[in-house]
């Protein structure tokens, strides 16, 4: 703990010296005000903000936006949609020692996109904690863009109040957030900008699999306190696998991956089980899925869009009904043990109807969006807050 915060204070004391020196050059140079996107090794962000991006560079003119990156696959992701997409916008690779890693820091990363922060006239961030940008002396418009659905206790920290502008998916997620920690006048649930996907992409099948069979797709969480992968994941896939009536995409949240690399790829191990890399953080594979079976992933919430079934894998064994962690598991069957979830499968794809209503009225609730494209009106909401 106090390595930590000697480290801290260490890029604090840099910060403070950089901004003097930009300061300094911008007395020599004027350099025009823009606003910056930051983006790093949470590769799974990326999606929740990149097409506002590239919507509020099409917009105005009077203020260029400007990507960051400080991951090599971050920028591989901003690459493409940059490349696939008409935009204006100014794309900058911040390319250091741990730039191809997984790994990060999140206060390197911080000052290394202050390095490049020149004049700023907003800064668009996506993670819960990237309000040390505020420690930073970057005096500016802060706006946070929600990476998810508030699903957990830590979706609901109090300083969401520290922006200036916060973009929430929906009505569902404005009324927790003021239930929990109270009024909120910087919040506009604006809707989810990475629903907006497949109107920048067309929706095909991947001919992921040999055989014609129900697809499957397993979204473990990283978090062992709750993730049913460490407890029961490998043997669910092997046995799903041994059965030869299903292929299954398993799509462990990024943060396993990155965090466990070694026990995520014993699954691809299995046959008729593909391994969705980091990298594919997209709807593209759960747009392939007849079945979606989770622990506690807020990508559930994102599953809805497909009106299709979720299945819960409760290995924790919990007492979820009492719990305000798992508000999504009314959405779909809970099973507690492997076999109980392999006859749930077979079950749920006879009558995949069952729980549709709830889903659908969860899904109307959390989404402000739906059935229209929201980016280009979040990047209105941006532009006309900034210029005021």
């Amino acid at each position: 703990m106090k390595n930590k915060l000697i480290k801290k204070s260490i890029i604090r004391t840099l910060a403070e010296i950089l901004s003097v020196f930009i300061w300094l050059y911008r007395k020599i140079r004027p350099i025009e005000p823009a606003v910056y996107f930051c983006y790093n090794q949470s590769v799974h962000q990326i999606y929740h903000s990149l097409f506002i991006a590239i919507e509020l560079s099409n917009i105005q003119d009077e203020y260029p936006v400007v990507v960051l990156s400080t991951s090599q696959e971050a920028s591989v992701i901003i690459e493409q949609e940059l490349n696939s997409i008409p935009n204006k916008v100014r794309f900058q690779k911040i390319r250091h020692p741990g730039y191809g890693r997984t790994a990060f820091d999140i206060n390197l990363f911080v000052f290394l996109c202050r390095l490049r922060m020149y004049r700023t006239k907003a800064v668009v961030v996506t993670d819960y904690f990237d309000n040390v940008f505020r420690q930073l002396f970057v005096k500016t418009f802060w706006v946070y863009v929600s990476h998810g659905v508030a699903n957990r206790e830590f979706s609901f920290e109090p300083h969401i109040k520290d922006y200036d502008l916060v973009i929430l998916p929906g009505e569902r997620d404005l009324k927790a957030m003021q239930e929990r920690i109270g009024p909120l006048n910087n919040c506009r649930a604006a809707g989810y900008s990475k629903l907006d996907y497949f109107h920048y992409h067309v929706i095909k099948s991947l001919n992921l699999f040999k055989e014609k069979r129900p697809v499957i797709l397993y979204n473990p969480h990283f978090d062992e306190k709750f993730s049913s992968f460490f407890d029961k994941g490998l043997v669910l896939l092997e046995q799903v696998s041994k059965s030869n009536k299903f292929n299954v995409l398993f799509m462990p949240h990024p943060d396993l991956s990155r965090k466990y690399p070694q026990l995520v790829k014993k699954t691809a191990e299995f046959e008729n089980v593909l391994l969705i890399e980091r990298h594919r953080i997209n709807l593209e594979y759960m747009a392939q899925a007849d079945v979606y079976i989770t622990d506690i992933s807020s990508s559930v919430f994102e599953w809805l869009y497909f009106d299709k079934p979720v299945l819960f894998f409760n290995t924790k064994r919990v007492n979820w009904k009492k719990s305000r962690d798992y508000p999504s598991w009314v959405l779909g069957k809970v099973a507690e043990d492997v076999l109980q979830l392999i006859v749930m499968i077979e079950d749920t794809l006879k009558h995949p109807e069952e729980f549709r209503e709830i889903r659908r009225e969860t899904f109307e609730d959390t989404f402000a969006n739906r059935d229209k494209v929201v980016s280009k009106a979040i990047a209105e909401i941006i532009r006309d807050r900034i210029r005021g």
